[in-house]
């Protein structure tokens, strides 16, 4: 497959988080079993399947990189060193893949140093496939096999809120009641709700979660924001991508314009 010339190694990742999308849907529509981890998380083969693949490729084709991953964690780390470092959610949405819904995507993000460089974003069940490079663009793959650059577009009236399925969030409730909304578009998994955002769908995406991992929302950041977006925490500070301490502690908020989101941040209760 062809890929827009934005990163050295974007065609190579494609088509691995492609052959990661095959085998998550041949799971997906001959049945699986679910299990839990800690935290009541569900987990599926799939989930497993995909996150081998993507990392025993990775590390097989750039031995010198580390990887993190959800199924596997950090693995191949070099402290010390310059080095990159690949954070992969081999499902975004387990629970919308167990309700067979369609609203799950596979999430690759790599950054060096802390700085995102390049991201993959691919829903399975649709031929939704988003690509990002720092500096480059967010691009998405059309109908004809062809690329087509996302910008968010001008927003014209009430933000729309994205809205988890499967993760109620009273606070994206209580800042629709103080800024007023156009509605709410639900949607599963971060990186869908982002890139719905980034198609005009929607306009904000806000979640208090105090343990938000780095392979949540590495690729669909770097897509975000290459689109026009804005994305921090809720105290206003960027993300930052340490293999090493890979959890985030202070929610997440998307939004499609920079008014927006001080707005947003300012509506917020300290």
């Amino acid at each position: 497959m062809s890929t827009p010339s934005i990163h050295p190694d974007l065609a190579f990742v494609v088509g691995v988080v492609l052959s990661a999308g095959e085998e998550i849907l041949r799971i997906y529509r001959s049945g699986f079993d679910v299990s839990y981890k800690k935290g009541e998380e569900p987990v599926t083969q799939a989930d497993q399947a995909a996150d081998r693949l993507i990392v025993s490729a990775l590390l097989e084709r750039f031995p010198t990189d580390a990887t993190l991953s959800e199924e596997q964690g950090l693995r191949n780390w070099c402290p010390g060193e310059d080095q990159r470092t690949w954070f992969i959610d081999p499902i975004d949405g387990t629970k919308e893949f167990i309700k067979r819904n369609g609203e799950f995507a596979i999430q690759v993000g790599l950054a060096r140093e802390g700085r995102l460089e390049l991201a993959v974003v691919l829903q399975p069940t649709t031929p939704c496939l988003f690509v990002a490079a720092k500096g480059k663009g967010c691009f998405r793959q059309s109908g004809d096999g062809g690329w087509a650059r996302i910008v968010i577009p001008p927003r014209t009236g009430p933000p729309v809120l994205a809205l988890s399925r499967s993760h109620p969030s009273r606070l994206a409730q209580d800042v629709v009641a103080r800024l007023g909304s156009g509605g709410i578009l639900q949607r599963g998994g971060v990186g869908l709700k982002l890139m719905a955002i980034a198609g005009g769908e929607a306009h904000f995406y806000v979640n208090d979660s105090n343990s938000t991992k780095a392979w949540d929302i590495a690729g669909p950041e770097l897509l975000f924001t290459e689109a026009g977006g804005e994305v921090s925490d809720l105290l206003g500070h960027p993300f930052t991508y340490d293999p090493k301490h890979p959890l985030h502690h202070h929610g997440l908020l998307a939004s499609a314009d920079k008014a927006l989101h001080q707005a947003i941040l300012q509506s917020i209760p300290r």
